[in-house]
């Protein structure tokens, strides 16, 4: 496989992952808010996305603690470690995350924001991904 597939493809797998977990956060926002029925979101699609922000979240809290971590999250991993934000703050932090969805729980201020913060640092991955591919 040529150098540009290997990178279409990775740029295509994180794609779709951003893509799978805004929409699930958008849908915990809107539980949040009161407006799921506003915004077309049933008791199933806030349920499934909890189940897919429980996974995604639990796989990386399990990441942070390993020697080899998983190729798919390998760059998330490495940002979260070198980010100005301790690591025991975001292992915290997952924890706090992890608890709140397995309990199916409402995410409120405290929980919220730290999932924005993860699809920002994979938000900044992909982009700059994207922009190697096109600079090249």
């Amino acid at each position: 496989m040529s150098k540009l597939g290997f990178v279409s493809g990775h740029l295509e797998r994180e794609q779709q992952l951003l893509r799978e977990l805004n929409s699930a956060l958008l849908a915990l926002e809107a539980e949040a808010l009161n407006i799921t029925t506003d915004l077309g979101f049933s008791d199933e699609d806030v349920s499934s996305s909890r189940q897919i922000l429980h996974g995604f979240v639990s796989r990386l809290e399990a990441a942070l603690t390993q020697e080899s971590t998983p190729t798919d999250i390998q760059f998330l991993v490495h940002r979260i470690k070198n980010d100005k934000k301790p690591l025991e703050d975001w292992q915290e932090d997952l924890k706090l995350l992890m608890t709140k969805l397995q309990a199916s729980e409402q995410l409120g201020d405290e929980a919220l924001p730290i999932l924005e913060d993860i699809l920002s640092l994979l938000d900044s991955e992909f982009a700059e991904d994207l922009q190697r591919l096109y600079f090249r």
